[in-house]
């Protein structure tokens, strides 16, 4: 069994789709997944917040357009000792984290049970720049850890034949970062996918599957 945290510093940063199409994406595959949203807020339109309702959760998506996989609620500061024993009869588990500035108890135990955690990043400076505060929570996170824990950049939002993406995964990687070859397309696939139903086969979210589960040393289904 291994548990996938997708992480970041601050909402917006497409870190429930992610989650999402990743889970569907690995249960397409055959695996038994675990769904977990760990997120006691979700994400909010900013100007006008009535319009959303916690739309960005995972169980928001699923009560809309309910998954072809267990998704449960489990946003706690104990994620890193419950979790292990709800997602035991599971092949793999994936956590949709809280943004770390907004709930970073429950952000830090995420990543304390996590066997990587995957940060979705847009290839821009603003976004860049944000990625060392989540490192250093990831640091102290390891000092909790029995080993340090596994990070990986998924470069999502990505315009097409941009140089900016390829700008972004060279700085990246030269600050030591693991950035997945995959690049996530903007696209209206994805940014209008909330409380859609979801077929990851063939898009760039079932190739960063096939790529996490690769680091983490396991062979594709």
């Amino acid at each position: 069994m291994s548990i996938w945290c997708v992480t970041n510093l601050k909402p917006g940063t497409a870190k429930t789709t992610s989650a999402v199409w990743l889970a569907h994406a690995l249960h397409e595959t055959g695996r038994k997944v675990l769904l977990v949203g760990a997120d006691p807020g979700g994400a909010r339109l900013k100007l006008a917040p009535e319009l959303s309702d916690g739309m960005g959760s995972a169980e928001r998506w699923n009560a809309r357009a309910p998954m072809p996989f267990e998704v449960i609620s489990l946003a706690t500061r104990d994620l890193h000792r419950t979790l292990p024993r709800l997602a035991a009869d599971y092949d793999d588990a994936v956590i949709d984290s809280p943004p770390i500035e907004d709930h970073q108890g429950i952000a830090v135990s995420a990543l304390r049970v996590a066997d990587v955690a995957i940060i979705p990043v847009a290839p821009t400076t603003f976004e860049i720049d944000r990625m060392a505060p989540v490192l250093t929570v990831v640091d102290e996170v390891n000092t909790l850890r029995a080993k340090p824990l596994p990070t990986c950049v998924l470069l999502n939002r990505c315009v097409t034949n941009a140089a900016s993406t390829g700008e972004a995964a060279a700085v990246l990687a030269a600050q030591g970062h693991t950035v997945l070859a995959t690049r996530v397309p903007r696209l209206e696939l994805y940014a209008q996918s909330h409380g859609a139903p979801v077929v990851a086969a063939g898009t760039a979210y079932a190739q960063a599957a096939v790529e996490i589960r690769a680091l983490l040393g396991q062979a594709s289904a």
